[in-house]
């Protein structure tokens, strides 16, 4: 079996393990690491990238361990799924004060490989709270509206070093996050825009 292969089988477990769905359609968990993994697929990520896609929600929402995913799929996938995954707890605050938290600790962790993950998951994540929980998506929508010019905007994005220096302008991935965030606060009704532009305000005050 491929590190791809195993990945997909060891993630599937993981989720089923803990009886996660996803939340709004009620699916199997995996589908959501699967789609992330093959948006990172079409962009050329390397096996390790699409490996690491695959697993970025074991170490948050299962029982894997850094220890299991390093011993099984070594210290670079390890290391980029612990890059990816959100530290803060409910003792830590109200959601703003975790989001911060998060926030900070993703601009410190993250690379360019990793960037391309995140983005990946943002846009498919951003497009089912869009669709199925408006009320949800206001503040939702302010927090991917914010990660985006903090984690983003202004650093490397891409599979390997020649592909960042050959990119021109923002990364297509980084263009079509903003349009499904921008897209989906213009669709919400007037008082949902202010809810999200409060929240994103609240953000800015806490940075």
């Amino acid at each position: 079996m491929t590190i791809i292969e195993r990945a997909k089988m060891f993630a599937a477990g993981a989720h089923a393990g803990v009886g996660q769905k996803r939340k709004y359609t009620g699916e199997d968990y995996i589908t959501h690491p699967i789609a992330v993994s093959e948006i990172v697929r079409e962009q050329g990520g390397t096996d390790e990238m699409i490996a690491a896609a695959l697993l970025h929600d074991t170490l948050e929402d299962t029982r894997v361990t850094y220890g299991h995913i390093f011993e099984l799929f070594g210290q670079r996938v390890a290391d980029m799924v612990d890059a990816l995954t959100n530290k803060a707890r409910p003792e830590d605050g109200d959601r703003v004060a975790r989001f911060m938290i998060n926030i900070d600790r993703l601009s410190k962790n993250l690379d360019m490989q990793t960037r391309v993950i995140k983005l990946a998951d943002i846009i498919h994540n951003t497009s089912s709270v869009i669709a199925l929980d408006q009320n949800f998506a206001a503040r939702y929508l302010a927090e991917k509206d914010f990660t985006l010019q903090v984690l983003f905007y202004g650093h490397d994005i891409g599979s390997s070093q020649e592909e960042d220096d050959n990119q021109t302008g923002a990364h297509d991935l980084l263009i079509v996050a903003e349009t499904i965030v921008r897209t989906g606060i213009a669709k919400l009704p007037p008082e949902l825009q202010e809810v999200t532009r409060a929240t994103y305000r609240a953000f800015v005050d806490k940075a």
